[in-house]
């Protein structure tokens, strides 16, 4: 059997069987965000680690090398922020052809370094290599509160679930690139943007938390599957603004197709107590509330005019094509 008949998610649930654990400092490993490890008596270590590869996560054609560049820091940063905590270091790997200017690495550093003080993240070392097409693979560290530590498997039974700002127009903006098409939504997809503020808030309301990088449905799959629960979205509740409806026309596409499952949004979705809910008045963002947290019997589905209807997985390495 090849990877692409298996796909990413029963990949990982294939590979994880054969793991064994031999540290006790170890409070999360595979199954979330980031790995959770223990460090002092008030926090926890995260650790992710994401790889962005040349004609299949970015093309050249279309992004500039400091939007790779910021793109790859970027991406990491809303895997720290989904976990509730905050970046502090981070490891640097590229593999590039031989050929490759030393012009385009400058400006790759230059988004890589732009980002990286944003969130005062120090870079702290990484590897060189070559290969056939580039590939840029960013190891980062950060650290949470104890207390502020938000998992996937901590949803509960009738928590709301909530997503930050708007969904689908990273993929309305690849569409539209694919189509040699204008439109507003290609900003979104060039210009990655984390919610590392927003995430940080949030961590002291909310119980579980994602972000969203492979689609709605996709994230609200895990956090059901860790949490051992269902789960209700409801279709006319999803967020999707003006300029992605009217993009994903241009393309004769469906929005909700791109925010269920188009992915890159990097948005964060979470589930709250609902008298908690009121509370989150005191961040000044836009949430909107999508759907609501079930028994695992009930299963994970979505409510369109009254008609339930399966969720699937969102972008899959393996199988989708970007």
């Amino acid at each position: 059997m090849k990877v692409s008949n298996l796909g990413e998610i029963e990949l990982i649930k294939k590979i994880s069987k054969g793991i064994k654990l031999f540290s006790k400092d170890i409070i999360k490993g595979i199954g979330d965000d980031t790995a959770v490890l223990k460090f002092d008596k008030k926090h926890y270590l995260l650790l992710t680690t994401d790889t962005l590869v040349e004609d299949d996560h970015f093309n050249l054609s279309w992004f500039t090398p400091e939007q790779v560049g910021k793109k790859a820091i970027e991406s990491n940063i809303s895997d720290i922020a989904a976990m509730g905590g905050f970046p502090k270091y981070t490891l640097i790997s590229l593999i590039l052809p031989k050929n490759t200017n030393v012009n385009f690495i400058n400006k790759l550093y230059n988004g890589i370094n732009k980002s990286s003080k944003k969130y005062k993240i120090s870079i702290i070392g990484g590897n060189l290599t070559h290969g056939k097409n580039i590939s840029i693979t960013v190891n980062m560290i950060g650290i949470v509160e104890k207390k502020n530590l938000c998992l996937r498997s901590n949803a509960k039974i009738n928590d709301l679930i909530l997503v930050t700002g708007n969904l689908g127009a990273s993929r309305a903006g690849l569409e539209l690139l694919r189509n040699k098409k204008t439109g507003k939504s290609i900003n979104n997809y060039l210009n990655t943007k984390c919610k590392l503020n927003i995430g940080r808030k949030l961590s002291n309301y909310v119980n579980a938390m994602e972000d969203v990088s492979d689609g709605l449905s996709s994230e609200v799959l895990n956090i059901c599957s860790e949490s051992k629960t269902g789960a209700v979205i409801y279709k006319e509740k999803i967020p999707i603004n003006k300029t992605t409806i009217n993009d994903t026309k241009k393309v004769n596409k469906n929005p909700y197709d791109y925010a269920l499952y188009g992915g890159e949004d990097f948005e964060l979705v979470f589930t709250i107590n609902k008298n908690k809910f009121e509370k989150l008045n005191k961040i000044k963002s836009d949430f909107t509330i999508v759907g609501k947290i079930l028994s695992k019997k009930e299963g994970v589905y979505l409510l369109d005019k009254g008609k339930k209807k399966k969720l699937g997985y969102g972008y899959d390495q393996f199988k989708s094509k970007l």
